[in-house]
């Protein structure tokens, strides 16, 4: 027998061990070719994106692809330290250092390699499915099936050197001069695990600060907390499964009743050691689904109300605006606008004015004033209703800068903000707009801008007016408060790929983090079984029924595959939070949606695992 046919005899003999790495490889590269056959299909006109939509989707393919790396070198790094007796048993016979990496490349290249082919056949099987889903997640038509030979190479060969790769660096885990250690492998006595008092606490109050900072966020401090909120609870999440959860099950043990209470013993002590060695395994998966659930949650929240959200941050269906010495070319456009829709018969509203920008006294920001004439012209163009005011008062447009100011002062002006409008009537882009009286506003110093707006019953069929007006004053849009041409239409065409793209690719990076965490589950319970085989077969020759066995293994692997998952959650639901409250998103049912898609996802792989593992367990006792 050569080396090559004892590297495949080592494969078929551990199959069940490779199994779930076997199995998570395939399905990632069927991920990876489905999204690569989707790139590179051609009526998915990629070159045609704006270049930031581009680019996600090329980030999307080097993150899953560097995940996927990591993926392969962790799982393949612990099954080899599972298999230390073996390597150590060969070192003695008298295999060399290189013989030993050379079979362990061997077997890595095979598993990829056919991992790679499986892969590819299985998006081939399901191809037609995904290309007409994904062409109605990104605003296509379903598109049609081709055959994806480049897509076909590119996986092939990325999942090839994934294994080369991997292959060369997990072979530095085994060391020749540790014989006897890999002898002995994982059956050293361990001391039992130590919990700290001050590190707990710590990990308490970065919770409560990063959650609080989430559930607090306005627009305008989102964006500085996402950082030192992020940092506080991935260092809080491996506090919480290093530090805090032994210290909670060791308050556990020192309830005597509890403790002592038939078989409770037995999970409690088992717990105090399965959460501290697999503190990195359970931070891993922990920080990956929060950032998948994070990920798709909220381009899933975007992407299902995106109408919504275009109706609120763009109420007229045309706005164009400019400086007032520049009032001649919002008039053209206006023209352009108002003779098109004529043409088409399309029955519209109309609406003409000036607007200031003010900075309030004793601020930085600045505020769009507007006179009540011009509000009461633009609340009749949208057919909303009007809010009387006096002149010492003012009233806030729909805001979404999160301000909750009751008094403004413009150039030494004291104005009480009374009423908030329950609509916006100017794009979101202007943020605070306060209406005043009209004498009032003639007294406040500020820049003027000139607008033109416009409102039709359906905007959604004037798209091609779109179209003709960038293809007439061009397509390039400055897009500050200054300088506008909001068409919203177009925005909500541009919208629908942009939010598609976007959810496509968190479904794909979340799918490939569940995948693979998922493995590495499998992985720590196949290590677990061998120890637990000889441990429950000692307890069961003293009287520990295979009934009790049962039970104390549901709360251990219940615990192992859910708690990671359980506090994922938690972080999601805080995070997700953030988007409500700052921006005012309704997550609340993307957010269930999503959540109990990817719990009943778990819950069907623990049962499955639950069920060969107790299958196992049950063969050693009898």
């Amino acid at each position: 027998m050569n080396l090559r046919e004892f590297a495949i005899k080592n494969v078929q003999r551990n199959a069940k061990a490779y199994f779930a790495y076997f199995l998570s490889s395939t399905i990632s590269a069927a991920l990876l070719f489905s999204f690569t056959m989707l790139i590179l299909h051609p009526d998915f006109k990629v070159s045609s994106f704006p270049q930031h939509i581009r680019n996600t989707l090329y980030v999307t393919t080097v993150i899953a692809y560097l995940f996927l790396c990591f993926f392969v070198f962790y799982s393949i790094s612990v099954f080899l330290k599972s298999r230390y007796k073996e390597f150590g048993i060969l070192y003695i016979i008298g295999s060399s250092k290189r013989l030993v990496q050379k079979m362990i490349r061997i077997e890595n290249m095979l598993i990829s390699s056919v991992a790679a082919v499986a892969g590819i056949l299985l998006g081939l099987i399901f191809s037609k499915i995904l290309l007409a889903a994904s062409g109605k997640l990104l605003g296509y038509n379903a598109l049609k099936f081709y055959l994806p030979v480049k897509a076909m190479i590119i996986t092939f060969s990325a999942f090839v050197m994934i294994g080369i790769v991997i292959s060369t660096f997990c072979t530095f885990i085994i060391k020749e001069d540790k014989v006897l250690s890999l002898i002995k492998g994982t059956k050293r006595p361990r001391p039992e695990p130590k919990a700290s008092v001050t590190l707990s606490i710590i990990c308490i109050v970065l919770l409560a600060v990063g959650y609080f900072l989430s559930v607090t966020s306005t627009i305008k401090t989102i964006t500085h907390r996402i950082i030192p909120v992020t940092t506080m609870v991935v260092a809080a999440t491996y506090l919480l499964f290093s530090q805090l959860s032994v210290f909670i099950i060791k308050l556990l043990k020192r309830n005597r009743n509890l403790y002592m209470k038939k078989t409770t013993m037995l999970w409690v002590s088992n717990l105090l050691y399965r959460i501290k060695d697999n503190t990195r395994m359970f931070f891993l998966i922990t920080i990956t689904s929060t950032v998948a659930l994070s990920a798709i949650g909220s381009v899933y929240a975007y992407w299902r109300d995106k109408e919504y959200q275009i109706d609120r941050e763009f109420p007229q269906a045309f706005f164009v605006s400019n400086t007032y010495e520049d009032k001649g070319k919002v008039d053209s456009k206006a023209d352009f606008i108002e003779n098109s829709m004529k043409a088409q018969s399309i029955s519209y509203t109309k609406a003409s004015d000036e607007i200031k920008f003010v900075i309030p006294d004793g601020d930085t920001d600045e505020v769009v004033i507007i006179n009540e004439t011009c509000y009461k012209k633009l609340a009749s163009t949208l057919d909303l209703n009007t809010i009387s005011f006096n002149d010492h008062e003012t009233i806030k447009s729909a805001s979404f800068s999160g301000d909750k100011r009751k008094n403004i002062s413009l150039n030494n002006i004291e104005l009480e903000v009374t009423k908030n409008s329950d609509k916006g009537i100017l794009p979101a882009i202007y943020r605070d707009v306060y209406v005043v009286k009209d004498e009032v506003y003639e007294r406040i110093a500020g820049v003027k801008y000139y607008f033109g707006a416009f409102d039709v019953e359906d905007y959604k069929t004037t798209l091609n007016i779109c179209k003709n007006f960038y293809n007439n004053f061009g397509d390039v849009n400055e897009n500050n408060k200054f300088h506008n041409s909001f068409l919203k239409a177009d925005i909500l065409e541009g919208t629908k790929i942009a939010y598609g793209v976007l959810l496509f690719s968190a479904i794909f990076i979340g799918l490939i983090f569940f995948v693979t965490t998922g493995s590495f589950l499998y992985n720590k319970c196949y290590m677990d079984i061998i120890e637990d085989k000889n441990k429950y077969k000692q307890l069961n020759k003293i009287g520990l029924t295979f009934k009790e066995i049962k039970s104390i293994l549901n709360i251990e692997i219940g615990i192992l595959f859910l708690l990671p998952y359980i506090v994922a959650v938690v972080h999601f639901a805080f995070a997700i939070s953030a988007l409500r409250y700052s921006l005012g998103i309704e997550i609340t049912i993307p957010a269930l949606q999503v959540m109990g898609i990817m719990l009943m996802a778990q819950i069907i792989y623990f049962f499955i695992i639950r069920k060969n593992y107790l299958l196992e367990m049950k063969k050693s006792l009898t």
